[in-house]
């Protein structure tokens, strides 16, 4: 089972858990229940000048990457400023509150893992009354921060999952995630990786470049804005056949096991040949 989204088939709603708790919000749902997904809540977000989203906090944890724009947050007992490339992982509990106070919107995209539930019954979302709203007090979110003018010349990368791709996890257990990873994700024209599946659903949030993509045995182009969803036990894979390099976030849910993570069919297959011969 998988999911392919263009950019253009997505539009931008208030949820209406927040129409009475925010101020210029809205969200667009990527991937969720109605798809398929059951561990995957993932959402671009925009707040537009002005905006704000009242303190609130989650059953389920969040992360957040500004894509573009600036957001004022109140994450845990801290204050914040985020900036395109900078990311944050909530932990479930932690009261945390956003606020636009530049001129321009702010777009992020969101991950929330263990799912959301659907249409918010039974309730995962909480609103403190005011006075409540030291609830959660001494608790911190890290922060940091990552984009592609980061990413080290070829000759100077780590060994990656296969030539011409890097990969740089920006959040995972060692960064104070429990429930999900996301990790950001470059492939060089001519880049690719082999089929494969895994015990976890992925999610590819594209942005930047084009990849063909082999999901379930059927293609997609897939570029700017375009969302790809891989069901646990999809067979995937992805080739740059482009000029340019192509850049993604991507989301895992649950978190992979120790071992085990790939699953790749052609190592599978040969496997096999020997062992039946």
């Amino acid at each position: 089972m998988h999911l392919v989204k263009r950019a253009h088939e997505y539009s931008f709603l208030t949820p209406p858990l927040f129409a009475r708790h925010s101020q210029g919000y809205a969200r667009a749902m990527l991937v969720d229940s109605s798809c398929g997904s059951v561990h995957t809540g993932l959402s671009l977000n925009r707040l537009e000048p002005g905006g704000q989203l009242a303190p609130h906090l989650h059953s389920f944890e969040e992360s957040v990457y500004i894509l573009e724009g600036r957001l004022e947050a109140t994450l845990g007992e801290a204050s914040a400023a985020l900036g395109a490339g900078d990311f944050a992982v909530i932990k479930v509990g932690v009261l945390h509150a956003l606020r636009n106070a530049g001129t321009e919107p702010v777009r992020w995209l969101e991950m929330n893992a263990p799912q959301p539930k659907a249409g918010g019954d039974p309730r995962d979302t909480f609103f403190p009354s005011t006075a409540h709203l030291g609830v959660g007090r001494g608790q911190v979110v890290p922060t940091s921060h990552f984009d592609a003018s980061q990413i080290p010349p070829e000759d100077q990368r780590p060994a990656g999952l296969a030539k011409g791709v890097f990969l740089k996890w920006l959040i995972d257990e060692t960064f104070g995630a429990v429930h999900h990873r996301l990790v950001f994700i470059e492939y060089q024209p001519g880049a690719a990786i082999a089929p494969h599946d895994h015990t976890f659903e992925e999610a590819y949030f594209i942005i930047g470049g084009e990849v063909e993509a082999v999901v379930d045995g059927e293609r997609h182009l897939v570029g700017p804005g375009d969302v790809v969803w891989t069901a646990v036990g999809c067979v995937h894979s992805f080739k740059n056949i482009g000029s340019g390099p192509v850049r993604w976030l991507e989301t895992f849910s649950p978190q992979p096991p120790k071992e085990n993570v790939f699953r790749f069919r052609a190592e599978w297959d040969a496997r096999a040949a020997d062992l039946e011969a």
